[in-house]
């Protein structure tokens, strides 16, 4: 189904222990939930030297290979990944440079009108008046009707133009910085379960824990702090779409590149262990789910409701936010949140900017 795109990755080392990924792999199974798919075929078989050999811990999950592209242009990545959507299944893509995070985003957007983006990077690639070409550019400042909400996190603030601060601002986008998300790692969760696709980029993590990739920086989040945001995200029933970007094969010693495609091994392994334990919260179902009012001055009655499968909250939109699909109006939120809502009277800063986007 998928040949055009595509060329089969080579068959896992027969020498893997049976309890590995590369001997439970579904090579021709026809319900597929995740695929794993190159967009760079040398980055991509490397990481898959490592992938292979970690343990499946998947329980049922079903997760094929579907191999690498045979081009990487926008324009041939696009199609793959819209019938991968039609289709319900779930792309890991295995890149290096994140202009193909555009072509992710782009792809997604054809398929819904609205849609959130996370990205986690070291900056945010985003030019304060759509004259450079960063790869959020076409997301940010596209002419029209507005079709993407944006969430950033993990910029090192010394690298970042304040007017790209001043513009995520005034257009109610979240942007965490490196500080306060390694603060509370926590508190990103409803960040990346609001996403309808994520691109990590390998240089949000500190140096020396990936060293193959552009740049002298040598700050970043640890690789378990990012293993737990794959986490997060794969555990997402919203996400339709992972990407990681960033390994460089030229920059560094060959240890470098293994050290760094062994990090994107671990990313991936940590977001299908976030994917095996899905638990069928909203948007998929929203049937058993746990409401809580709380009356708020300058919002009347607010609403949050839990999910007593997985514990996770959200908030509704008020019903004066009439803009917006109906499947983003419950906000991901935190029991902190209900708590700061309902007990001090307050609403937090990130929900009250949540809304603003539906005014």
């Amino acid at each position: 189904m998928y040949n055009p795109w595509l060329i089969a990755p080579a068959k896992p080392s027969a020498d893997l222990a049976a309890h590995t990924l590369g001997k439970h792999l579904r090579q021709r199974s026809r319900k597929v939930a995740v695929a794993i798919i190159g967009i760079d075929a040398e980055i991509a078989e490397k990481t898959r030297t490592h992938l292979y050999a970690t343990s499946w811990d998947f329980g049922k999950l079903a997760v094929r290979d579907l191999g690498n592209l045979r081009k990487t242009t926008p324009d041939f990545i696009i199609p793959l990944l819209r019938e991968l959507h039609s289709a319900n299944i779930t792309p890991i893509l295995i890149g290096g440079s994140d202009r193909a995070f555009e072509a992710q985003y782009l792809a997604f957007a054809e398929l819904n009108r609205q849609v959130s983006l996370l990205q986690v990077d070291r900056t945010i690639s985003l030019s304060p008046q759509g004259a450079a070409d960063g790869v959020l550019d076409n997301a940010v400042h596209e002419k029209g009707r507005r079709r993407f909400h944006l969430t950033h996190l993990g910029a090192q603030q010394h690298l970042i133009d304040p007017a790209i601060l001043e513009l995520c601002e005034g257009q109610a986008y979240e942007a965490v910085s490196l500080g306060p998300a390694r603060g509370d790692l926590s508190a990103m969760e409803p960040l990346l379960r609001d996403a309808d696709l994520i691109g990590l980029n390998i240089r949000a993590i500190g140096h020396n824990e990936a060293p193959a990739r552009s740049g002298f920086h040598p700050s970043g989040f640890s690789l378990q702090e990012a293993t737990q945001l794959a986490y997060y995200a794969g555990n997402s029933d919203k996400l339709s779409s992972f990407g990681l970007y960033g390994l460089d094969l030229s920059a560094g010693t060959p240890t470098d590149v293994e050290l760094t495609s062994a990090a994107y091994a671990q990313l991936a392994w940590y977001f299908l262990h976030g994917f095996s334990r899905r638990q069928g919260d909203f948007p998929v179902s929203s049937k058993g789910m746990l409401e809580y009012v709380v009356d708020l001055e300058g919002f009347n009655r607010l609403t949050f409701w839990r999910s007593p499968r997985s514990n996770r909250w959200w908030v509704q939109v008020p019903a004066q936010g009439r803009k917006g699909e109906e499947r983003h109006r419950l906000v991901p939120c935190t029991y902190q949140d209900y708590l700061t809502a309902s007990g001090k009277q307050t609403l937090p800063d990130r929900l009250v900017a949540a809304f603003r986007r539906f005014a």
